[in-house]
């Protein structure tokens, strides 16, 4: 069985952050996909993060498999990267299943909702900047 990752945010490949480059060293190329559920951009110092929470709608991001040399020392890092807001919890995309971050509890004050689902493409459109990228 292949382990599979649905990133929509900021560990999806080319956010330009150093957590992001690290783990696509071990994942294989990722394709477009989309899961069910309502995003929202979190404001932060730094810029703005995406939140996933469960309900109607689409988010959309790629599907990644984990390379040969993915292994829990690799998960773990990524799940310290996310922190204790989220939880990695199982998305079905078709065929397969996915581990998503997924946001835990409220979301904080100044969250707004991403009508589009696309972090990426909410980011460009009201000239935000990403967090985390360093």
């Amino acid at each position: 069985m292949s382990l599979h990752f649905f990133f929509y945010g900021t560990l999806m490949a080319g956010m330009g952050n150093r957590h992001e480059r690290a783990v696509h060293a071990l994942l294989e190329s990722g394709r477009a996909a989309s899961v069910r559920g309502r995003l929202y951009a979190v404001p932060d110092p730094a810029g703005w993060y995406p939140a996933l929470v469960p309900g109607a709608g689409v988010v959309r991001g790629r599907v990644y498999r984990a390379g040969p040399r993915f292994n829990a020392r690799a998960l773990a890092r990524m799940d310290a990267y996310e922190g204790p807001e989220y939880r990695r919890g199982r998305m079905k995309l078709g065929a397969i299943t996915a581990y998503a971050y997924v946001w835990r509890g409220a979301l904080p004050r100044g969250a707004r909702r991403i009508a589009c689902g696309d972090f990426r493409a909410w980011l460009l459109a009201h000239r935000r900047r990403r967090a985390f990228a360093a």
